[in-house]
């Protein structure tokens, strides 16, 4: 895998895509998210989003100046906006971030989800090199997350390899015993049997509401499936120091540092790696319900 390819998946792992129906940045094909991901805030004013997909606004940022090379320019995104990730490429001397608002945007008389891509600059080499901080260090001054810390997940979802899965922490809610969920219920029925949900996300007509172990989806205001989660995996934090590493389990990349990786118990065997340091590995016991601390300090 060469130096952009590598970091392209860095990029994925750190923003959490959420899958849309399409292609290439979700311009073809139905609106439905088949899978929510992360949820990034607009930090700046400056850019802007189209209503339609396929005439989404094409944002260049270069050198914190803005330039509308495509697309329509339908609304001005304001500051505090939040937006699913739905696409990342990296190309020899661009990034590009493809997203879509969370919530819909009045524009007239009607209210629409706003889709836009952003594609930030850098100068020749900078990407060929791999360095994920260069990249973090522009784009944190546009898109930050909800909780002003790393951009993390709003639900969890499984990821490559086996049983991995890289989510935002989950906190323990009771148990519920005896709870039976049936098609066709409200949210409000959801709510008043299970509780406020650790996670709520809308688009469009669908709605999921994620609980210790389960995660509901909403149709047009109507309980339509009910899956399991990550729930009960225990929490494995991995730093290095650099920070930026590329972390791979079981040979296996799964994100870079620092990540918080939730696993189910088991050995594995941990590999962290940044070029110009010698590799870092561990063999790993994780154990249910014992959180797991992992400081890789990489030796030139």
């Amino acid at each position: 895998m060469d130096a952009t390819a590598a970091l392209e998946q860095t990029l994925e792992s750190r923003y959490r895509l959420t899958t849309v129906g399409g292609g290439f940045l979700g311009v073809h094909g139905d609106n439905a998210i088949r899978r929510a991901g992360g949820v990034v805030v607009l930090l700046r004013d400056g850019l802007y989003g189209s209503k339609d997909r396929s005439k989404l606004a094409s944002n260049a940022v270069r050198n914190d100046t803005v330039q509308i090379f495509s697309g329509d320019k339908d609304v001005a995104l304001t500051r505090g906006e939040k937006f699913y990730v739905t696409a990342i490429h990296v190309g020899s001397d661009v990034v590009t971030m493809g997203l879509v608002s969370v919530r819909g945007v009045p524009i007239g008389a009607k209210v629409f989800p706003v889709w836009c891509s952003v594609n930030f600059f850098f100068l020749a080499d900078t990407l060929t090199q791999g360095d994920p901080e260069s990249v973090y260090r522009v784009v944190d001054r546009w898109l930050g997350s909800e909780s002003g810390g790393a951009v993390v997940s709003t639900d969890s979802v499984p990821s490559a390899p086996g049983n991995m899965v890289a989510v935002a922490p989950v906190i323990a809610v009771p148990q519920k015993n005896a709870i039976e969920l049936k098609p066709g219920m409200t949210r409000e029925q959801v709510m008043n049997a299970m509780g406020a949900p650790l996670h709520e996300v809308e688009f469009g007509h669908q709605h999921w509401l994620t609980y210790q172990g389960i995660t509901v989806t909403l149709l047009e205001s109507k309980l339509v499936s009910v899956e399991a989660n990550g729930a009960g995996l225990t929490p494995v934090n991995v730093s290095s120091d650099p920070a930026g590493a590329d972390i791979f389990l079981d040979g296996a990349f799964v994100s870079s540092t620092p990540a918080l990786l939730r696993l189910h118990p088991a050995t594995y065997k941990v590999t962290v790696k940044l070029s110009g340091y010698a590799e870092w590995e561990r063999e790993v016991k994780v154990l249910p319900s014992a959180e797991v601390n992992l400081n890789a300090k990489l030796s030139k």
